[in-house]
């Protein structure tokens, strides 16, 4: 199967384009975005696509030009070019990097998969030609696992009936799995954010299925990858002991619970009850599904038992409830002061209980009505809760797509120090000093990697205010400022030092030597070593 990257400047376009479609129908099974011609090329580098789809026109580096560099670093991969101009030109260009289509937009989507299937047909050719035979075993091994978690996720899901039974083992037995009763099922549900990078999040994937493949015993458990974020391990051929099935949940629990912490995911554990026969494992997935779906009560980083009858008991905040009304209008008046009292949440979240249980969609309402009154305030004060929110997201929206209680919470409580923390600030005039203390990390650990992300954390600042406060004092972004910076450290190095082109990039904080070249020409207009050259 293929590994896609779209480019694609237009915000709308791009999105539409990763999630509206079935790539892996179509044969695609990893699916990579950037939002220009130089951050493709940054990402291509590193995922290295069998397939490209790019806009031609796109600030920094058009799409021509992209291709260009990628070709160098990976000549068999396949460019779609997409654009809003029937430019005779631009299509002449298009051919000289081979260019397998170019479609005009706006893009159909009938059109747009037919040309993939076009596509992929031809890598398919291309690989079946390159191959001998005695490769397509080696193929199938390389994609077994990938071809087991299909099959138990298919019965998992799908059901099948005693009938079945028999075609089953037949089919487990050719992917080399050994099922045989007794049964139980442990699904592990990994949570990485919306923001998430793709390469970590599979890297951190395939390292928690190796880890749980080496502290599960094969003649007792089963590991493999499920649909989304999600590893199930099947316990089979249980004796009437529990000793065994005890172990290994306890060591996926355990290693599980230490990847976490190391790999900065949240996860959820639930566990079965046990099964006598085949045709009953969807039965155990969904009672394993249920009891890692309480992370709406409990929160994440939880081992659950399927039991109804623990489930009744689940206790809730011990707070007795008070009017939501009152709580409110006291969590509202300490952010305007500045302070920000986290126990008054807690009772606004207790305002919520319904006969001992948490209700989710009276506290979401009751949270929406929170951030309502504190629009409201704010803008009696002069000030905008939108500016103190997050960028890609509205704090409505993040509210409402909540998951568990304790996150809702979690999120609220950063908002609230957020702007706690700025209405102090506003009284003590301290916007100074968080530009000098940024302007301090920057000049001094030019050289590591920084993020927008990281230096707001260092300032308890959120990224989008503190994106806008730096722009509005030093009339300059941060990334701009960052990058001037590193090019000034990078041409005193160039004339001063007889470093390699390279060597000099990753002293200045470009780990990637080709992304360095494209950005000091991008900039300078020339490239290093032409301006070395300049001082001989």
């Amino acid at each position: 199967m293929a590994k896609l990257l779209i480019v694609e400047d237009n915000d709308f376009e791009r999105n539409a384009m990763q999630h509206y479609i079935d790539w892996d129908i179509l044969g695609i099974r990893e699916v990579e975005t950037a939002f220009n011609g130089l951050d493709g090329l940054e990402k291509a580098s590193a995922f290295m696509p069998d397939i490209v789809i790019s806009d031609v026109m796109m600030p920094g580096m058009n799409g021509i030009e992209m291709a260009k560099n990628i070709m160098r670093m990976s000549p068999q991969t396949k460019f779609v070019f997409s654009s809003g101009h029937e430019d005779v030109r631009l299509l002449q260009e298009a051919m000289e990097v081979r260019a397998y289509h170019y479609l005009i937009k706006p893009l159909k989507q009938e059109e747009l998969i037919r040309v993939i299937k076009k596509t992929t047909s031809i890598l398919v050719d291309e690989k079946l030609s390159s191959i001998a035979h005695d490769k397509v075993v080696e193929q199938f091994r390389a994609n077994l696992r990938y071809l087991q978690s299909r099959f138990l996720e298919d019965v998992l899901v799908s059901g099948r009936t005693a009938d079945d039974t028999k075609s089953l083992l037949v089919q487990a037995r050719d992917l080399q799995l050994n099922m045989i009763g007794m049964y139980k099922l442990v699904l592990a549900e990994l949570e990485f954010g919306d923001d998430a990078d793709v390469f970590r999040c599979s890297d951190a994937l395939q390292l928690v299925l190796h880890q749980l493949e080496s502290v599960c015993n094969p003649k007792h458990a089963i590991v493999a990858k499920s649909s989304g974020n999600a590893i199930i391990v099947l316990l089979h051929s249980l004796v009437s002991g529990e000793q065994e099935e005890t172990r290994i949940i306890d060591a996926v629990d355990r290693e599980i619970r230490t990847l976490s912490e190391h790999g900065g995911f949240k996860f959820m554990i639930g566990v079965s009850g046990r099964f006598a026969n085949m045709e009953e494992l969807p039965v155990a997935y969904r009672q394993s599904r249920a009891a890692a779906g309480r992370k709406i009560n409990l929160g994440y980083g939880q081992l659950v038992y399927y039991s109804e009858e623990a489930e009744s008991r689940e206790g809730w905040y011990e707070l007795q409830p008070q009017d939501s009304k009152s709580v409110i209008a006291r969590i509202i008046d300490a952010a305007m002061e500045g302070e920000y009292a986290e126990e008054e949440l807690d009772r606004l979240v207790a305002c919520a209980r319904t006969d001992s249980s948490p209700s989710m969609a009276r506290l979401q309402s009751s949270f929406i009505l929170l951030f309502s009154g504190l629009n409201m305030q704010l803008a009696g004060a002069g000030e905008s809760l939108d500016k103190m929110a997050e960028e890609e997201q509205s704090i409505y929206e993040h509210l409402l797509q909540a998951k568990t209680i304790p996150d809702m919470k979690q999120y609220t409580n950063k908002i609230f120090a957020s702007i706690s923390s700025y209405m102090e600030r506003k009284k003590r005039n301290k916007d100074d000093y968080i530009i000098n203390e940024i302007l301090t990390i920057l000049n001094q650990e030019y050289r590591h990697p920084i993020t927008l992300a990281s230096l707001s954390d260092r300032v308890y600042l959120s990224p989008n205010y503190l994106r806008i406060l730096f722009k509005d004092k030093m009339k300059i972004s941060i990334q701009e400022y960052l990058t001037n910076l590193r090019l000034s450290k990078a041409k005193e190095l160039l004339k001063q030092t007889r470093h390699k082109i390279h060597e000099i990039g990753e002293m200045v904080g470009y780990e990637n030597s080709t992304y360095f070249n494209i950005v000091f020409k991008n900039y300078m207009k020339m490239t290093p070593g032409e301006y070395r050259n300049k001082f001989k």
